[in-house]
């Protein structure tokens, strides 16, 4: 089971999360409707992400089978916990 990483463009909605979050974040994302899979956010310019900013992240999943089969940069995304989606991205790059 290959791990991917990813560098990737993310909001965080202003209206989800109430605090922000540092490297090592754990979502679930939602690359396939009605599957998720989870994944850890490690910040790249920033000590924290705050709710309503945007930015580059880069994320890794331990197991590319839920990312879909028509994962590729470009494709976009949705995150949350458990059943709140907290904000959305899209893939900019495989690493």
């Amino acid at each position: 089971m290959p791990v991917v990483k990813i560098k990737a463009h993310i909001k965080l909605y202003e209206n989800g999360r109430k605090t922000p979050f540092t490297s090592g974040y754990r979502p679930l994302f939602n690359f396939v409707k009605e599957m998720k899979t989870s994944g850890r956010i490690d910040l790249i310019d920033r000590e924290q992400f705050c709710p309503g900013e945007e930015g580059e992240v880069e994320i890794l999943f331990l197991n590319k089978v839920y990312l879909g089969n028509d994962f590729d940069i470009g494709k976009t995304f949705l995150f949350g916990e458990g059943t709140f989606t907290l904000g959305e991205g899209t893939v900019e790059e495989i690493l």
